[in-house]
């Protein structure tokens, strides 16, 4: 209705969203059978536990999707387009998924019984969570440190082979063009430094000077240039008989395929060459690549003009994904500051949320670093998903110390009775999220599994920070009582 196209991003937005909308359902479900508990209402009908539920979860919620917004708002500062469709889009379905749950799930709940299944009676007691978990807490905290380190190495412009999967036909075809010559074009325009036509003897001899260093470079496998049609023009019989000027005439004919012109301008003043660049075991970023063909060219006294192709684009791009990730990531953190404070209300909560949550990206990012996982333009999202996850587990389980703490309990007791009540939606919620997620892993489209995997480890991350580090660092007494 809106008029925007479904790109290769927001192609997977109808899952990120339904996973968004269950989040909503998994923590109302929950605090539904919280307060049945409590009033022992299990296994009777109950009508107006639907509409308590509903209160009890409506403000983490409402939160919990501002940052959600935010998040996905975030987007749409970035340069890349792609990112700026999610963006969009995401920030339309957070708010859709919100209104629906609120208005569409209570009425089911109205109808249902409350009930203690054998699951949930073997679910940790009071005593479990009264536990501080400082050494697992400290081997989390040094664990994210570690992978922190991996930044470094963290690959935002990937292979064009990572982009299909091993052992199969394309993949194979792609790597044996690639060894025979290079997979991936490139065309470089260029002028002579001094400003001289191009259709000299003098001209031809730099170009093809210029030709033969372009192909020593090992980034590059075949080039083809305006210096090899006129070579392959002096092959034939009496060619000392025509200038160079009057073979460019004759191969801009429709008899020749009118090919000069896709080699030289009508003004003689600037030239194509054609590269074929190899992607295999490449270690730079293929705009520094350009940037050494820009000085090669120099070099031997040319300018590049116009650079083009996918090689260029590629590059370009991961270019643009390397910082909108650093852009949305900064924005996305410098929101949450704000909002963990309006919810928190206290500098030690606001702090510990935000040293929880750059554990996720600390230790994702560092993780797929040292796991030299590619992060392209479709996984590269995968990060934003998961703070969003853990954002909102961490607003309901700080609400939830907050109702302890109108009870009468204090410190560490009301994030016992927090986490004790709030456990099961973190955990179930990001169990769901990361089935839901993991679907991606069946997909024959390596970024797109990618994408589903980076989730998968960032749910496992989510919990650990929210379940135990939050609660130590905000909760937890730091001296103890004489």
């Amino acid at each position: 209705m809106l008029g925007d196209k479904i790109g290769i991003l927001t192609v997977n937005l109808g899952t990120i969203v339904f996973v968004i909308a269950l989040s909503h359902l998994v923590y109302m479900t929950f605090n539904w059978q919280t307060l049945a508990e409590r009033a022992h209402r299990i296994a009777k009908e109950s009508p107006s536990l639907a509409a308590d539920a509903r209160r009890m979860t409506f403000p983490p919620s409402f939160w919990s999707m501002i940052c959600a917004s935010l998040g996905f708002a975030s987007l749409l500062i970035v340069q890349a387009k792609p990112l700026r469709e999610l963006g969009f889009g995401g920030v339309l379905g957070t708010v859709v998924a919100f209104v629906c749950a609120y208005l569409m799930y209570p009425a089911f709940l109205r109808w249902a019984v409350p009930r203690k299944s054998k699951f949930v009676e073997a679910e940790p007691k009071h005593a479990f969570w009264s536990r501080r978990f400082a050494l697992l807490s400290l081997g989390v905290i040094l664990l994210t440190i570690g992978l922190g380190f991996g930044l470094t190495k963290v690959n935002t412009d990937p292979s064009l082979l990572d982009y299909f999967k091993p052992n199969q036909p394309l993949r194979d075809g792609l790597e044996f063009v690639d060894r025979t010559g290079g997979c991936n074009p490139l065309t470089l325009v260029v002028s002579a430094s001094n400003g001289n036509r191009l259709n000299t003897d003098d001209a031809y001899k730099k170009m093809w000077t210029l030709h033969g260093a372009l192909e020593n470079q090992k980034q590059i496998g075949t080039v083809i240039s305006l210096p090899t049609l006129l070579a392959e023009g002096d092959r034939t019989p009496f060619s000392f008989l025509i200038s160079y000027e009057k073979m460019m005439e004759i191969m801009e004919q429709p008899k020749y395929a009118r090919v000069a012109k896709s080699f030289v301008t009508e003004d003689r003043r600037e030239a194509a060459f054609m590269v074929r660049m190899i992607e295999a075991h490449r270690t730079k970023y293929r705009v520094d690549v350009v940037d050494d063909l820009r000085a090669v060219c120099r070099k031997y006294g040319f300018k590049a003009d116009l650079v083009g192709g996918i090689y260029y684009l590629q590059g370009r791009l991961a270019k643009l994904v390397a910082e909108s990730l650093v852009t949305g990531l900064f924005w996305l953190n410098l929101l949450f500051v704000v909002i963990a404070w309006i919810v928190a209300r206290s500098v030690r909560v606001a702090v510990a949320m935000i040293v929880s949550l750059t554990l996720v990206p600390l230790s994702m990012l560092g993780g797929i670093g040292w796991f030299h996982v590619p992060v392209d333009i479709i996984s590269a999202p995968a990060t934003n998903v998961c703070i969003g996850i853990a954002i909102d587990s961490m607003i309901h389980l700080v609400f939830g110390v907050r109702r302890a703490q109108r009870d009468g309990k204090k410190g560490w007791d009301a994030w016992v009775t927090g986490r004790e009540e709030q456990w099961r939606g973190i955990v179930y919620s990001d169990v769901i999220i990361a089935a839901g997620f993991a679907i991606f892993v069946l997909s024959d489209f390596p970024p797109t599994q990618r994408f589903g995997l980076v989730v998968l480890a960032g749910c496992i991350i989510d919990i650990l920070a929210n379940l135990f580090v939050l609660p130590l660092l905000g909760g937890a007494r730091l001296k103890k009582p004489a």
